[in-house]
């Protein structure tokens, strides 16, 4: 067991060694004015460890437990050193005046060399042009006695030319006239000929009218008696022909009458069978029709309600054909509401109004002038000429207030407008491809002011549903 121990103690042994071999050290550094230095090498006096300062001037290094001193060094500042005693390190650094002038003196000198530097190159660059100046000027020279040797001795070359041209150009000259000469002689010689010729030609053609005048007199006399002998030929043989041409007219004539009637009933037969396909082509384009795209409806609707009281409308649809059956629109327009009979004092003053309760009441609507804004909804059962349909319109009724005259307080107003919805079934006559007619039945429920109270001081009202039956006749195009 102790051999275990020890040996167990001589394994950690190296470990507890490196742990206690290096220390950490943490400090900062600062110049005179104690600002943070950045990039200060720190070293450790009498052991490798080193550190460099960070942008805030601080520290951290690991050194041998002996370090007794750390170094703060920098170029162009004064080394400075502080005891390692466990706390934390401050370093302050001045600046090296020595190094500074040392500095500049070195840059000085180093300046004035390249002066020397540079002037020694100026000099020897500017003996270089002077070189190259007189080389250029002796080329030049050289070049324009060239050049001026050459241009003599072209314009000698020229004049030689000059000279020949001037002798080619003489003899060209003689030449020409020599060959207008021959030409104009040879011009009249053939001008004469021609004159020569056209003289007989005169006269060969003065004989030959001559000869076809006596040829055009001697035809005629022989075209004349033919034509005597043909006349008589020709009685003859009409004088025979008659009888036999007679009998064929007759037969011809009885032939065409025949043929005429057979073409009359033919004709007459023809012009039925057009007028039915004028009529069944002027009754059947709907069945090419393909309605989808932008459509009007305007329909003129009557209501009446199931106290009696009517209503007149006109609205006017645009919307989208999906299809051949289905049609989605918006739709607005007026409608007039008409009343039962009774003016405004006798709703409010008569029997029948001092008899309103509030478990009973009477609808106010007397001549309103309303414009619904609606939307419209319309599926065809069918796509037929003659297509049933449902509809559906539900939308908002606007009205102006209404104002009844009270006996004993002011006038009351009231509002007429609110909600409306009609289903409606109907039946759609196609006209042509885009144009139809229709006519459609609904059942009519609307929001209108209902009077729950009356009495002599006040009157009571609120909005209630009024149900009623609607016919539509309408166009759509």
């Amino acid at each position: 067991m102790k051999r275990i121990i020890f040996l167990l103690l001589c394994g950690m042994l190296p470990f507890m060694v490196a742990a206690q071999a290096t220390r950490p050290v943490r400090g900062v550094v600062f110049n005179a004015q104690g600002v943070p230095m950045p990039g200060v090498t720190l070293t450790a006096v009498g052991s490798q460890g080193t550190a460099i300062s960070a942008n805030d001037g601080t520290f951290e290094m690991m050194v041998s437990p002996y370090t007794k001193f750390i170094e703060a060094s920098m170029e162009g500042f004064i080394s400075a050193q502080a005891e390692v005693d466990g706390s934390y390190l401050v370093f302050k650094l001045a600046v090296d005046k020595k190094y500074l002038e040392n500095k500049a003196k070195a840059e000085e000198a180093a300046r004035l060399e390249a002066e020397a530097k540079a002037k020694a190159e100026e000099e020897a660059r500017l003996a270089e042009e002077r070189r190259i100046a007189a080389e250029k000027a002796a080329a030049e020279k050289a070049e324009a006695a060239r050049i001026a040797a050459e241009e003599k001795k072209r314009l000698e070359e020229e004049k030689r030319i000059a000279a020949e041209k001037a002798a080619a150009e003489k003899a060209e000259a003689a030449r020409l006239a020599a060959e207008e000469k021959a030409r104009i002689a040879e011009e009249k010689r053939i001008a004469a000929e021609k004159a020569a010729a056209e003289k007989a030609r005169i006269a060969e053609e003065k004989k030959r009218l001559e000869e076809e005048k006596r040829l055009a007199a001697e035809r005629a006399a022989a075209e004349k008696a033919e034509r005597e002998r043909l006349a008589m030929a020709e009685q003859n043989r009409l004088a025979q022909q008659t009888a036999a041409e007679t009998a064929r007219l007759a037969e011809v004539d009885n032939a065409r009458e025949a043929e005429a009637k057979r073409i009359a009933a033919e004709k007459v037969a023809a012009a039925k069978q057009m007028k039915l396909e004028a009529r069944e082509a002027k009754a059947e384009p709907w069945k090419e029709a393909k309605l989808k795209g932008y459509r009007s409806y305007v329909e003129a609707a009557f209501a009446i309600d199931f106290n009696l009281m009517p209503s007149y409308n006109v609205h006017y649809i645009g919307g989208y054909q999906i299809n051949n059956q289905v049609y989605i629109g918006l739709g607005t327009g007026v409608s007039i509401d008409g009343d039962d009979g009774r003016n405004e004092s006798e709703l409010v003053g008569g029997n029948a109004t001092n008899e309103v309760t509030n478990n009973g009441g009477e609808y106010l609507h007397l001549n309103l002038l309303n414009v619904p804004v609606f939307a419209y909804f319309r599926a065809n059962f069918v796509d037929r000429r003659c297509s049933p349909f449902f509809a559906l319109s539900a939308g908002y009724r606007l009205s102006s207030k209404r104002r009844l005259e009270m006996p004993f307080q002011n006038s009351v107003v009231y509002g007429t407008s609110g909600f409306f919805a009609t289903p409606q079934l109907g039946v759609d006559f196609r006209m042509n491809k885009k144009s139809s007619f229709y006519l459609s039945a609904g059942f009519n429920i609307e929001q209108k002011p209902f009077m729950t109270e009356y009495s002599v001081t006040s009157v009571k009202y609120q909005q209630k549903l009024m149900y009623g039956i609607k016919l539509t006749l309408g166009f759509t195009f």
